[in-house]
């Protein structure tokens, strides 16, 4: 069978059992998590087989001199190491907003690939940026999705250094590129659970026969929890109950960032709506979870319904101001012995600007390329190219869900696997593209095998 909505969902579901997500969340997540795999419009890859000794001439050619004239840049990237400042393309361009610089130090491309080093700095003195910054609505123009984290950070200045990838579905070496965010967070906490000071029977109790509405439109859902498969198609068609708001909204403990909307008892489900009042409410999120007379979590079915207006910020990230919460405990349990608990992610600080800069990446660093000629059922797997920032096969044919998985590892002459930060899959046009972008750029000098699910390639 081809690969589409259908069977993109069938293999999500086999690998996420416990999960289960509508189309539009399950592809947000599959372009943002690390690891990652994203479906992507269809790629064409760039084919370039050049002798191994020219490329390595070209890399030292292209970025070893110019960067080694940066000691400025070399201090602020010592981190990375000697070998991979002579691979990377100094930038140096700043943008500052709302008392925060971004400085983006360096680059490099492998053509589809970008990988962009920043700094991000607090002028003010206030801390606002700590060692978890991050530039929460980060953007690559041309990358299909972008992924940072934290390489670095001085204490001293309060500086940290981020490495931004960006997984392009263009060209992008030799290409203009506009890198930048307009939303950076610090301060990630993942809080304990709070009691509420009810139980499942005192808010049954509390609300009564509280008003709800069926047929409801509700564009993004989530189901998690040993009987979400029966929720499912009752998500999709709209079937599932939803409550009348109050009059007067009620607050959360602790929480200035949300309310509850309404809440209640239906069908010995416990429902509780929650508005999401902007501010840092955008990037703070909030659960609920029942427990017992003993203090231990009770399993329970968890449903979550977007039903207000969905905020775009950036390219990938959103919040819904409307957002009800369901708890389906297990059948026969005693709702009088049933707390009800709330948990919250927040952060200490968001702040909002512009913060963009624009260069030109340098021409394609140059890789390793492999022939394969591999039967993956029913596509064929043509060649792997490892190149410094990242490992791809390209094929051809169709991907379908019961097509082998390309599972590629590339290990240096020290004996250590490189590890990855995301990975891609992309298909159309009968081309198949699997990508992994590599945690750090490595010297192609110091591969010492790549292997494909377990066989090792002969190498160039």
């Amino acid at each position: 069978m081809k690969i589409c909505d259908e069977t993109v969902r069938a293999a999500v579901d086999s690998g996420l059992s416990s999960v289960q997500m509508d189309a539009a969340q399950k592809q947000a997540i599959l372009a943002q998590c690390r690891p990652t795999v994203a479906v992507r419009r269809p790629l064409r890859p760039l084919r370039r087989v050049l002798a191994l000794a020219a490329a390595f001439a070209l890399v030292l050619c292209l970025g070893g001199g110019v960067l080694a004239a940066a000691p400025e840049l070399q201090q602020k990237l010592a981190v990375l190491g000697e070998e991979t400042l002579q691979m990377l393309q100094p930038i140096n361009q700043v943008s500052e907003d709302d008392g925060v610089r971004m400085e983006v130090l360096a680059a490099m491309s492998d053509g589809q690939v970008a990988a962009v080093y920043i700094a991000l700095q607090d002028t003010t003195g206030q801390g606002r940026i700590g060692p978890d910054a991050d530039m929460y609505t980060a953007d690559i123009s041309g990358a299909f999705f972008t992924a940072g984290e934290v390489v670095e950070y001085d204490e001293s200045t309060g500086t940290a250094i981020l490495r931004l990838t960006g997984d392009g579905s263009q060209q992008l070496a030799g290409k203009k590129v506009t890198v930048g965010t307009t939303s950076i967070t610090s301060g990630l906490s993942f809080n304990d659970p709070v009691d509420l000071g009810y139980t499942m029977e005192e808010v049954r109790s509390l609300t009564g026969h509280i008003p709800v509405q069926y047929d409801q439109q509700i564009d993004s859902w989530g189901a998690t929890g040993p009987a979400m498969e029966c929720y499912t198609k009752l998500l999709d068609e709209g079937k599932i109950p939803v409550l009348t708001g109050w009059e007067e909204p009620l607050a959360l403990p602790g929480v200035d960032w949300a309310n509850v909307n309404a809440a209640g008892v239906v069908n010995g489900q416990l429902h509780i709506q929650v508005n999401n009042l902007g501010g840092m409410g955008r990037v703070n999120r909030l659960s609920f979870s029942l427990w017992d007379a003993s203090g231990e979590r009770v399993p329970c079915t968890e449903l979550e319904m977007d039903l207000g207006e969905d905020h775009k910020m950036g390219t990938f990230q959103s919040y819904n101001d409307l957002v009800e919460y369901v708890l389906i405990p297990p059948k026969d349990a005693d709702l009088s012995e049933l707390s009800i608990r709330m948990e919250t992610m927040t952060y200490d600080h968001l702040l909002d600007g512009n913060w963009a800069t624009t260069f030109r990446l340098e021409e394609a660093s140059e890789s390793l390329v492999i022939p394969c000629g591999k039967d993956m059922n029913p596509w064929t797997l043509d060649e792997v190219q490892v190149s410094p920032i990242s490992v791809t096969a390209f094929g051809s044919g169709e991907m379908t869900a019961e097509s082998e998985a390309a599972d590629m590892k590339v290990i240096l002459t020290d004996g250590t696997e490189v590890s990855s930060s995301s990975a891609s899959v992309s298909t159309g046009d009968g081309t198949v593209i699997c990508r992994s972008i590599f945690d750090r750029v490595i010297d192609l000098e110091n591969v010492a095998k790549v292997t494909l699910n377990g066989e090792e390639l002969p190498l160039p």
